[in-house]
C-alpha cells in the first residue's frame, strides 16, 4: 500500500490536483483512500474531492502533524481495515509540516506501508525572490519536499517562473521541480504524477514542531443551513462570490499584505458551488461541481488568514455570512459544532425571512 503526502501553503491548490490524481489513480484501477485535514472545527475539502469509489475522511480543528498526531493513527488504521485501498493521499493543512507527517507514520509500525516522495505545491504568484520575505513554516514546507510543484504557470510569465524556480533551488538543491496547470491539466500535470507514483529514498529524521504555534495563522470555519426551498443556481454563485468578497474585503482592511485562504462550499440540489480567494489583490474563483443530490442546502466556510486575531476574523466571517444571506432573502439556521456534535442553532427574528 502507498502513502501519498502532497503538502503545500493555504491556496497552492492542492484540492484540484488531488481531485486530477483521483481520476489518474482511478483510470488504472487503483483503489483510493484519502484523508483531509481541516485546521478548522469544520471540513470543506473533503465534500470536493469525494467521489464515487474513493473512501474519504475528515480530521479537523487542528493539524496531523502535530495536535491530531492520534486521530491519524486511528483514522490510517481504520482505513487499512475497513477499506484495504492501494493508495492512500493525505491533504494535510496548509500550514503543515510534511516530513513530519510521513515520521509519525512511519512510527506506527503498519506493515507494507511505502511512501512516495513528499509533494510540496506552491502558487508562484504569491511568492517573491527573496528567501527573507517567506515565513518560516513555509520555507520548512519547501525545504521537506522531494517533488517541488509549481502550479498555476497558466498565470505567469516565463520570467517569473523562473524566478520562482530560483527561490525554491536555494532553499531546496535536490527536490525535483515540475510546473504546470492543475486547472488545465495536460502532459506537464501527467509529469507530475509518474513522479509520485515512484518510492520515496529519502529516510525521515524530524523533530517535533508544532505547526499552528509557528505558522502565526488564525482559523475559523462556520456552517449555515439554507432553509429557502427554490434557489436557483445562480443565485448560489452570487451569494457566493458576494460572501467571498466581503470577507476579503474585511480582512483586507485588518491586515493589507495578509496571507491565507478563504474557502467556501455551497451545496445545493445537484450542484456543488466551490469558491476560494487566496489573497486581496483577486477575484474570488468559483467552480460549479455536479454532486449526488443534497438532502440539505449548507454553506460552509473555512477562513486561514496571518496576522489577524480569530476574535476578529470570526467577527468578519459570521457578519458577512448573515448580511449576504439577509440581503438575498435566503433563510437559514447558522449550525454550531458543540462537542463534535452538530446541532441547530435558534433563529432570531432578524435570521428567519421568507420570500
Amino acid at each position: 500500500m502507498k502513502c501519498m503526502i502532497i503538502g503545500g501553503f493555504l491556496g497552492s491548490g492542492k484540492t484540484t490536483t488531488i481531485r486530477k490524481l483521483i481520476e489518474y489513480l482511478g483510470a488504472q484501477g487503483q483503489r483510493i483512500a484519502i484523508i483531509v485535514n481541516e485546521i478548522g472545527e469544520i471540513g470543506i475539502d473533503g465534500d470536493t474531492v469525494s467521489e464515487g469509489g474513493v473512501e474519504t475522511r475528515e480530521i479537523t480543528n487542528g493539524c496531523v502533524c502535530c495536535t491530531l498526531r492520534i486521530s491519524m493513527e486511528y483514522t490510517i488504521k481504520n482505513l487499512i481495515t475497513s477499506y484495504r485501498p492501494d493508495t492512500i493521499i493525505i491533504e494535510p493543512t496548509g500550514i503543515a509540516f510534511p516530513r513530519q507527517i510521513k515520521s509519525n507514520i512511519e512510527s506506527m509500525g503498519i506493515p507494507d506501508m511505502r511512501f512516495t516522495p513528499i509533494v510540496n505545491l506552491v502558487d508562484p504568484c504569491r511568492l517573491g525572490s527573496d528567501v527573507g520575505d517567506l515565513q518560516n513554516f513555509v520555507k520548512n514546507q519547501i525545504e521537506d519536499a522531494e517533488v517541488l510543484g509549481i502550479n498555476k504557470v497558466d498565470l505567469i510569465g516565463p520570467e517569473k517562473l523562473l524566478e520562482t524556480c530560483l527561490l525554491l533551488r536555494k532553499l531546496n538543491p535536490t527536490a525535483r521541480i515540475v510546473h504546470f496547470s492543475a486547472r488545465q491539466g495536460g502532459e506537464a500535470l501527467d509529469k507530475l504524477f509518474c513522479l509520485i507514483r515512484r518510492s520515496s529514498q529519502n529516510k525521515t529524521i524530524s523533530e517535533a514542531r508544532n505547526s499552528i504555534e509557528m505558522s502565526g495563522v488564525s482559523a475559523y470555519s462556520t456552517e449555515f443551513e439554507i432553509i429557502s426551498q427554490e434557489i436557483p443556481l445562480e443565485t448560489a454563485v452570487s451569494v457566493s462570490g458576494q460572501i467571498l468578497d466581503g470577507i476579503r474585503n474585511r480582512v483586507t482592511e485588518l491586515n493589507p499584505e495578509f496571507t491565507g485562504h478563504i474557502k467556501l462550499s455551497f451545496a445545493h440540489k445537484e450542484d456543488f458551488v466551490k469558491g476560494s480567494v487566496t489573497s486581496a489583490y483577486e477575484k474570488p474563483e468559483i467552480e460549479i461541481l455536479k454532486k449526488e443530490r443534497n438532502s440539505r442546502s449548507r454553506i460552509k466556510i473555512l477562513s486561514a488568514v496571518t496576522s489577524v486575531s480569530r476574535e476578529e476574523l470570526i467577527k468578519t466571517v459570521d457578519t458577512t455570512v448573515t448580511g449576504q444571506l439577509e440581503d438575498s432573502q435566503l433563510s437559514y439556521i447558522k449550525v454550531e459544532k458543540n462537542d463534535h456534535v452538530y446541532r441547530q442553532g435558534t433563529i432570531s427574528p432578524f435570521q428567519q425571512k421568507n420570500f
